[in-house]
């Protein structure tokens, strides 16, 4: 398998520099640098982190309280009729499912709001990166991590992450 991969390698090197030859200009771009290292990546990131913290602490005061109800409903059991039990035992029930049923709503929610605020990262990425290539008269721009080895002159994420962070400072993490 190391054999098929190097051999694999070999061609495609020798093809980007019969490509090179015949004058075709190609740039590489650190797609994943952009998206932890741009202002926009990273006003992401921080609205998650504050948005996850926030869910924490109100789960975590959610579980505490279910504990407590659960705790309280078996110390009375034996001071209870089976009837008042089953409804107190139903109520605890329907009040945990509530609860996991908000958790999951909510973890949603942040996963599709994530979702949508990196897609929007990538398009403009994308946006910021096609116009450095028409500007630089690119005919070809790979992705970082498609390239093992690549010439520092052929990479242009330092270019794209200034036009990027001039251009967006921000995306809203929108999470409903």
């Amino acid at each position: 398998m190391r054999i098929l991969t190097i051999l694999v390698l070999c061609l495609l090197a020798l093809n980007v520099s019969d490509v090179n030859a015949q004058g075709i200009k190609i740039a590489v771009v650190d797609v994943e640098q952009l998206l932890s290292s741009s202002k926009a990546g990273n006003s992401i990131q921080s609205q998650l982190t504050s948005r996850r913290e926030s869910f924490q602490k109100e789960f975590k005061s959610r579980e505490t309280n279910l504990m407590n109800a659960e705790k309280t409903l078996v110390e009375q059991k034996q001071s209870m009729s089976a009837e008042d039990f089953a409804a107190k035992r139903k109520d605890f029930e329907k009040q945990l499912y509530e609860t996991r049923s908000l958790f999951q709503k909510r973890r949603n929610s942040l996963d599709k709001g994530l979702g949508n605020a990196l897609d929007q990262l990538r398009k403009s990425i994308i946006q910021v990166t096609a116009e450095i290539s028409e500007e630089q008269g690119f005919q070809v721009v790979l992705t970082r991590d498609s390239v093992v080895i690549v010439e520092k002159e052929m990479d242009i994420t330092q270019a794209v992450l200034a036009r990027l962070d001039k251009r967006m400072a921000s995306i809203n993490l929108d999470i409903k």
